[in-house]
């Protein structure tokens, strides 16, 4: 996809330039329209039909001049020279590291590693002992945690491969499915597999398609030639292969949007049981395979009675409470659902309002009346402005002399808006253990304190989670944003304790974030589930800096619900009364009852 790709471009181009002397202005740019292009897919678009920069909120002249150029001649002179002396893969590992270009620079430079192979080498075969003595630079340069957290990275960079985050891949997928729906051969098309089950990352798209002709026996001729014509769709590239079944066909193809698609021909009669079948993961189908077994039960295969009209006939069939989607992974699920204890998971109705949000004050690039709209559409009764502190140098972070005014501004804000509660919110930086952007008598003056970690990427995993638990262990914050720091792509996970974290939060009363937007998913399902049987309380937000970032609350929800979260177990599910109470109770009683 040509805007992630040139959003790459730019934040590879900003990274190099954070050591240039006086080179923020430009880092900023660089930074605010890599974002603008990736939060936003229809900006591209505007571009190449040459919109100009002045009517594209987050894009300034320099980027724009960038973009344009890349447009015209496909490629960019200023990155060029970059990519002289380091591939695109290894300034993107820079990012992902968060260690900086300076030493990092000085491994590519002494062991002329010019692409991420050869670093892979260096790593694999030789000891950190080696690399030091060898590289002959100074020890507080190249310390072991310096090498440990390469070798992190490296293996987090390898962990990248094949997968994408599910919200691009989405937004693709529901076009190829209109697109197919509009064939006059085809009846109906529903999205399934990882995207159906609401994986925050997939690795491929999957369609189950219901021709018109398949509504008694299944025509493999006549699915065969529909296959053939799909491949004819603006959005495939190219064939990869097709598979036949004893009861159906499917092919895979390569598409413009660069992820592979399956499309899988049903018929009339097994449709039921083909969306059941191409939803749960592997493990889920295992395991269900394994209870009809150990039960005596006929497992509802393709040809099985065809009374099996829905998902919830077939769990039914199996003696089963139907399982929802996003619980289809194999871990519990099956025997919650055989004792009727199934969790109520919570739904998107159930979140009352969002408590991370920036604004202009900071870094945020969406009007204040865009907050509100979207705040009312989303049905809120409540919302936070919670901007970074001064520690955040490329987040226009607020000094205390900025807050205060900041506080007297959202007085005037809240007397323009009615119908929503305009919470003073921050998210503030740790700097050591103890130690945070704002005295204590600021701190306890906003309605919402979030601490957060930003730049801690040279720390042991003790220095990172000592700073964080610092925080949680005082009474005037309220919750702790993205614990590990992951950003898909661009930045590995902390070194931090996250168990030690997650039992912090649940002895002092504390929230954990289920950041949404979809480049970060912090806390993951794992964590998430981890946290609410530890007794913590979780916060669902979108750490929103652009417009259509409000919406992303989806991409929380469906996370928290992998992770069998209920509404209880959320602070943001409460109403404004029911968050005030517990801010102030949660001291003596931990989680909110």
């Amino acid at each position: 996809m040509i805007s992630l790709k040139l959003a790459n471009i730019l934040t590879n181009i900003a990274e190099v330039k954070k050591s240039d002397p006086g080179g923020k202005e430009d880092v900023l740019s660089l930074m605010n329209a890599a974002r603008t292009l990736r939060d936003d897919p229809v900006i591209m678009d505007r571009i190449i039909k040459g919109e100009e920069h002045g009517k594209l909120n987050g894009i300034d002249r320099y980027c724009y001049g960038l973009i344009k150029e890349y447009l015209e001649k496909g490629r960019i002179e200023e990155y060029d020279r970059l990519a002289l002396s380091y591939s695109d893969d290894l300034i993107k590992f820079i990012r992902i590291t968060g260690l900086g270009r300076k030493r990092i620079f000085s491994i590519y430079d002494y062991f002329r590693i010019k692409d991420i192979n050869s670093l892979k080498c260096v790593f694999k075969g030789n000891s950190d002992k080696d690399i030091i003595k060898s590289a002959g630079l100074r020890k507080d340069l190249l310390t072991p945690l310096f090498l440990e957290r390469i070798r992190w990275s490296l293996k987090y960079y390898e962990g990248l491969a094949g997968k994408t985050p599910r919200w691009p891949a989405e937004f693709f997928a529901n076009k190829m499915a209109a697109s197919l729906e509009k064939l006059k051969e085809v009846k109906k098309a529903q999205i399934t597999g990882s995207i159906r089950r609401k994986e925050s990352l997939i690795e491929d798209i999957d369609i189950l398609v219901l021709p018109k002709f398949n509504n008694g026996i299944y025509g493999f001729e006549k699915s065969a030639c529909l296959l053939k014509n799909i491949g004819k769709l603006p959005f495939i590239k190219k064939l990869i292969s097709i598979k036949k079944e004893k009861n159906d066909i499917s092919a895979i193809y390569g598409t413009i949007y660069e992820i592979n698609a399956e499309i899988i021909i049903a018929g009339d009669g097994t449709w039921s049981r083909q969306l059941f079948k191409t939803t749960g993961s592997r493990k889920h189908l295992f395991k269900l395979k394994e209870y009809a077994k150990a039960n005596s039960i006929p497992y509802p295969d393709r040809t099985a009675s065809a009374d099996l009209n829905s998902e919830e006939d077939i769990y039914r069939s199996l003696g089963l409470d139907h399982i929802a989607v996003e619980l289809r992974q194999g871990r519990d699920e099956i025997e919650l659902s055989s004792k009727n204890r199934l969790p109520d998971l919570v739904k998107m109705e159930d979140i009352r309002g969002d408590l991370h949000i920036h604004s202009k004050w900071s870094d945020g690039l969406i009007e204040y009346s865009g907050i509100i709209d979207s705040a009312k559409k989303q049905n809120y009764e409540y919302i936070a402005l919670s901007d970074h502190s001064v520690s955040n140098y490329y987040g226009n972070g607020l000094d205390a002399e900025r807050l205060l005014a900041k506080m007297s501004f959202m007085k005037e804000l809240r007397k323009e808006y009615d119908g929503i509660d305009i919470l003073m919110g921050g998210e503030i930086d740790i700097r050591k253990p103890g130690v945070f952007d704002y005295p204590p008598e600021i701190i306890r003056k906003l309605d919402i304190a979030i601490a957060s970690l930003h730049s801690s990427f040279t720390n042991s995993a003790r220095q990172n989670t000592d700073r964080a638990v610092s925080a949680l262990e005082e009474d005037y914050f309220d919750l702790l944003a993205h614990p590990t720091g992951n950003v898909f792509g661009n930045r590995a996970p902390l070194f931090i304790d996250i168990d030690r974290i997650i039992e912090a939060s649940a002895k002092y009363g504390k929230a954990l974030e289920i950041n949404s937007y979809y480049m970060r998913m912090d806390l993951d399902e794992d964590n998430a589930r981890k946290a609410k049987e530890a007794g913590s309380m979780l916060a669902v937000n979108t750490d929103t800096h652009r417009p259509g970032n409000m919406e992303m609350m989806q991409l929380g929800v469906d996370l928290a619900r992998r992770a069998g979260l209920e509404a209880k177990d959320i602070i943001n599910t409460m109403t404004a009364e029911e968050l005030k109470i517990w801010r102030k109770n949660r001291k003596k009683t931990g989680r909110f009852l």
